[in-house]
């Protein structure tokens, strides 16, 4: 696969008012937190090679592993083995479904990849309609270990199914 560009982007705005009364006279002011980042091809740092996509729904009390050493296949059927993993985004599309992520018994149990949440034992709980989105630009990114640290676990633990999006952006 050959990347020319990879867009990384997040955007927090609000317009807020001094009172309930919203008319133009009252003091008002916009907050704005844009967080953008443009990695180009290579393998060092703001660079990445290898981009992973899938979208899937999981079942109740269902758990999904995606092993980023070996299994994951990119959209040409390339077998991917990330080396780091630059870009994390979770999207649970779910209206009453709440999604755990990361390592424990939930999410990643056995070889969990967890570098990027400190602890085995840690996940990171993703609420209906809400995303998780992490990315360290840097060289060293959250770097994988194949058969000891490369399993991240989605595990849907509460109400109904989950249709998720999940993008992995890194180097292999």
């Amino acid at each position: 696969m050959i990347i020319t560009q990879i867009d990384v982007t997040g955007l927090v705005r609000a317009r807020v008012y001094d009172t309930a009364d919203q008319a133009d006279t009252n003091p008002s002011a916009v907050l704005r937190v844009e967080l953008a980042d443009e990695l180009a091809t290579g393998t060092g740092a703001d660079q990445a090679n290898q981009v992973y996509y899938d979208a899937q729904t999981i079942a109740l009390s269902t758990r999904v592993t995606y092993d980023l050493a070996g299994t994951l296949v990119d959209v040409f059927g390339d077998t991917i083995t990330f080396a780091r993993v630059k870009t994390i985004m979770i999207y649970n599309a779910s209206t009453a479904g709440v999604l755990d992520v990361g390592g424990g018994t939930d999410g990643g149990g056995t070889n969990a990849f967890v570098n990027w949440i400190s602890a085995a034992a840690e996940e990171v709980e993703v609420r209906p309609g809400g995303f998780l989105l992490l990315h360290a630009p840097d060289a060293t990114a959250y770097p994988v270990t194949a058969a000891t640290a490369d399993i991240l676990g989605l595990n849907e633990i509460a109400a109904a199914a989950c249709p998720v999006q999940v993008a992995f952006v890194g180097v292999v």
